[in-house]
This record gives structure tokens, sequence and C-alpha cells, in this order.
């Protein structure tokens, strides 16, 4: 007789939450996908994989829901609930809570979703942090710059992806940033009506991925996370790239990382972190309380690091032997790996997709993505919701990696879409 199926849940199951279902399947569970709220951005939607699913569920928001919801799964006795994107965050812990099932205190997530609560409260366990204020208004904002000192970053309190994030070293710029933050929604649906303005914090930027469980921490990877100047903006993403945990930059963020998480009662699940390494030592940018984003990404860095963030989340949860030994410790170094950014430099719909097969010969080339479809309406990227294609490389030999990096950014101006 076959042992009975067990459950997990899923929350917003888009982006890298794709990745979740197909390896909790395979290790004999039955996976019900929960939808967070019924407006999430269109780009997240259209990820969902409907058959890797036993049921999908849509909450619509309010509390009385919430407590239906658990009513629904408790039958099912689900053994955990992860967050499949940002936007689940918030549901996850809460939903976690009620029905007993390991995960972070929703008595910290706020500060985990809020990015203005979440630099107060590292600031309060004494880490370095940015100096900040909330505003209603454009003028608000500028008085505080004004005293706080120029250059300033606006951006909203809670979203993800580089979403409607301004580099601010004028009052005119910072006006016309709190007007651009305050008539939109952020990345998860919510509408903004407070902006955040924080002091520009200098150095170059990094993430840190992490898996916890119980308290103890894992690093998954550390990696550069480079921009350029491109499209009229100084800050388009250009790539991820893997670093040697021995470098001293790299064993700092480690250890500030830590803090962080433990900081933010970051205690079970994934941690995505955007640090800032500045003159006086690492400073947080923001953490995300779920896993690397978007699909692919954490499967391409894995490739020199021989963990996924994703399976290593997965083998947490479902209490995997392996999981013990690493935690309390780091990754190692086995290729040079990255995720490249391949930008839009066109507007208008697309009519025609660029063919990136010419990829397929290069020996550092693991896999790429497509963003934009047919029919798509393209602008020029200044963000990461607005990329051509994700490139994922790795490869032992760093004079091959190189190679393949540099005859691929060769080429971005021809690997364009058609636009009409």
């Amino acid at each position: 007789m076959s042992a009975p199926r067990k459950t997990a849940v899923v929350v917003d199951p888009y982006s890298t939450g794709i990745l979740l279902a197909p390896r909790l399947r395979a290790r004999g569970y039955d996976v019900v996908a929960v939808q967070s709220r019924p407006d999430l951005a269109p780009s997240l939607l259209r990820s969902y994989q409907p058959d890797d699913f036993a049921a999908h569920i849509l909450l619509d928001g309010d509390r009385g829901d919430l407590d239906a919801l658990a009513e629904r799964l408790r039958p099912l006795a689900p053994a955990f609930i992860l967050p499949g994107n940002e936007s689940a965050v918030e549901l996850t812990d809460a939903l976690g809570a009620v029905l007993g099932t390991p995960g972070n205190s929703p008595k910290l997530t706020a500060a985990r979703r809020n990015k203005f609560m979440m630099i107060e409260r590292l600031a309060a366990a004494g880490l370095l942090t940015a100096r900040q204020t909330m505003a209603t208004d454009a003028a608000e904002a500028v008085e505080w710059a004004a005293q706080a000192g120029w250059p300033v970053v606006a951006k909203p309190m809670a979203s993800a992806s580089t979403d409607h994030v301004y580099f601010c070293d004028t009052p005119a710029q910072l006006r016309a940033a709190v007007d651009a933050i305050l008539g939109s929604r952020d990345f998860c649906g919510s509408a903004n009506e407070r902006v955040l303005v924080q002091t520009y914090l200098d150095g170059l930027e990094y993430v840190v991925n992490t898996v916890s469980r119980g308290g103890r921490h894992y690093v998954c990877d550390v990696l550069l996370s480079a921009k350029r100047a491109l499209n009229g903006s100084p800050f388009v993403y250009d790539y991820y790239r893997l670093l040697p945990p021995e470098e001293p930059v790299a064993q700092a963020l480690m250890a500030y990382i830590r803090r962080v998480l433990d900081a933010l009662e970051i205690t079970d699940g994934a941690g995505h972190a955007e640090v800032r390494m500045t003159a006086r030592g690492p400073a947080l940018v923001e953490i995300a309380a779920r896993a690397m984003g978007p699909a692919g990404s954490t499967t391409a860095i894995a490739a020199g690091t021989g963990h996924d963030q994703v399976d290593l989340l997965v083998d947490a949860f479902d209490g995997a032997a392996v999981v013990g030994p690493l935690l309390d410790g780091h990754y190692r170094f086995l290729a040079d790996a990255m995720v490249l950014y391949l930008p839009v430099l066109v507007s208008g719909r697309v009519e025609a997709l660029p063919d990136l097969s010419i990829l397929d010969g290069m020996a550092s080339v693991r896999g790429y993505a497509l963003v934009p479809r047919l029919g798509d309406e393209v602008v020029p990227t200044l963000d990461l919701t607005q990329v051509l294609a994700k490139i994922y490389l790795a490869h032992p030999d760093r004079a091959v990696f190189e190679r393949d990096w540099a005859a691929i950014r060769s080429l971005e101006d021809r690997l364009q879409p058609a636009v009409a």
C-alpha cells in the first residue's frame, strides 16, 4: 500500500513560486495554490502553471476570508505554507499562524514588508542603515531631503522588482518621483498612499540569498548586483554575478545578513536581501522573506554553488536530513555564474520576438527566457519588470565564461523585438 499523500500550500505561486509545486509533488505532496488577492499584476498571473496544483483558492482580502480559508484548509492538514512571491508574504504568515504550521511569526510581518518599518527595526538593533522618512506629498519629501542632504532615493513603501524606485539629486526630480509613486499601484497591486524617502547609500550593491529553519540560517549565495546607465537611467539592472564566499566583502555581507534575519525574525523560510557595501560597512536596502525571483535565477546561480535556493527551501520544510549540516553555513564556489539581463531598446507593440537561438552554441549559456510576448507593449528598460530577456550563464573556466558574456553584450542591439 502506498503512503498517504501529504499536503503543502503555496500562496501566490507565481514568478519563482512556479518552481515550488513540481519539487513538492516529487516529494509526495498534493499542492494547493492560494491567490492572496484578485488584482495581482498580470505579469505575475500569466506565469501560473495550473496543472501543478490539486486546487486553486482565491482570497479576496478581508479577515473573514482568512478564517474561512483556514477552515477550508484545516481538513487537509497542510504540513507547511510557503510564499511563492512577494505578494504572498503577509498571507503566508497569517495563515500559518492560524493553522499552526511552521513559518515566520506574524508579529513582525509588517516590518518584513513595509520598508520604512524594516529599516527602523534594523536601526533599533544597532545595524547600519540609511536615514529615512515617510511622505504623503512632494513638499514634505523635498523639505526632509533638504535637511537630510542630497541625493536621496524615493520608492513605494512595499513593492518589488525595482518598481517605481527613483534616484533624486534635485528638488524637481524628487517632486516628479513622489507624484509618480502616489499616482500608482505597487507591484503587488496595492495603492501607493505614502512614499519612502531615504538617504542614498554609497558603494556597490549585492544580493544575499538565504534559507532559514528554526532560527538557523544558510547563505545560498552572495551576488554582485551590477547596474549601468541606459535608456536615460543611471541604474538599469545589468547582471547578478556570484562571488566566491572567501572574499572579504562576501564574508562581511554574510555576517551582516545573519543579524538582519535575526532582527526581523526571519526564522523559517527563504530570504532575498539587497545590501550596499558602503564606506562604513554593509547597509540593507531591503530584504524579502521569500526566494529570489524571477523563476530560473536560483537555478542558474545553483550551477555555480551546487545548491538551488528553492531546492534548499523545500528540503528545509520537508525535513530532509541534508539540511541540518548546511544550516549555519554557506555555499561553495564551483563555477562562475550569472543572471544577465538583455534590455529592451525600442518602444511599441511587439510584432516579432528576437531569435535567441544564437546563444545555444555558447558553452556558458545554461538557458534563457524572453519576457515580452507577441502583442505586448514594450518600452525601453528602466527596471526589472521591463527587461527583454534573462540569460543564465555558468562555467568553471572563467575565460570561457567571460568570452561568452562579452559576446552576448555585443549582440544586444541586434537581439531586439520588431515593433509597430
